[in-house]
């Protein structure tokens, strides 16, 4: 019988992305639902009778859970992030890192030893490795792990598969973290999967196995993106590019040249 750390089933006084009073309970997944369920076609995990309740913001349709919200590290480590989690999510290890690096690698083609790249929430740094073999350096780092990142900004940074790990009530600090280090006019590519606002509780991506407690909708993303003025493009529902606004002089002059164009 598996026995859990304390979960916490009551949900927040408001969401963490809106500030909306009183996110509605959704319904319960079960902690050994995973996401590689639906691709295996039969469950990975037993099921272990331990309800994980989501709860849904009825504005921006953030889907979170508070069940681990008393976890520490260490029981995450234990529970989640174990040796058995590439079961949940079997791409992890090579498969994804190999093919975002050899994506990012095929459209930044030109700018290779020229180009610098930030990898946040980078696992064993496998994206890393593989785009310098590529012929694009990168840095790593992953605060999960203790490896903060260096205190410098990218014109790229990238984020895939990382912010529906983050609990609901860090959703602000990571994302402005993340920000932090995108330079002006910079991009910043992520990976994760939206959510439909009416998307029901068993949809395969509310995983708590995978240790998937938040995960956004378009509303929230681009609420995130807003509180820096961030463009948003998402070219499809689980990859997205967003674009930091150019520094001021740049501003400017982009600015008088849309001016000329358009007067000539």
């Amino acid at each position: 019988m598996l026995v859990l750390p304390r979960l916490t089933t009551t949900p927040p006084a408001a969401c963490a992305i809106c500030g909306e009073p009183g996110p509605r309970l959704l319904g319960s997944r079960d902690f050994g639902d995973s996401c590689n369920d639906a691709f295996a076609g039969s469950r990975t995990f037993p099921h272990y009778g331990i309800a994980i309740p989501y709860h849904r913001c009825p504005v921006c349709a953030f889907t979170l859970t508070t069940a681990f919200d008393a976890w520490t590290a260490g029981d995450y480590r234990e529970f989640i992030y174990n040796n058995d989690y590439t079961r949940a999510d079997p791409p992890f290890v090579i498969e994804r890192p190999l093919r975002n690096a050899q994506i990012l690698a095929g459209i930044w083609h030109y700018e290779k030893g020229v180009l610098r790249v930030l990898d946040y929430g980078a696992g064993d740094g496998a994206f890393a490795a593989e785009l310098a073999r590529l012929g694009i350096d990168c840095d790593s780092c992953d605060l999960f792990y203790g490896e903060p990142p260096e205190p410098r900004r990218y014109q790229v940074v990238t984020c895939f598969e990382v912010i529906e790990h983050i609990p609901h009530r860090d959703q602000i600090a990571f994302f402005d973290g993340l920000v932090s280090h995108v330079e002006p006019g910079g991009l910043l590519v992520m990976s994760t999967v939206l959510l439909a606002p009416d998307a029901p509780v068993d949809d395969n991506y509310i995983g708590p196995r995978n240790g998937h407690v938040s995960i956004h909708s378009d509303a929230s993303l681009r609420r995130l993106a807003a509180r820096h003025d961030l463009s948003l493009l998402s070219l499809n529902n689980q990859f997205h590019v967003l674009r930091r606004p150019p520094a001021a002089g740049e501003a400017r002059d982009a600015a008088a040249l849309r001016a000329l164009t358009e007067t000539s």
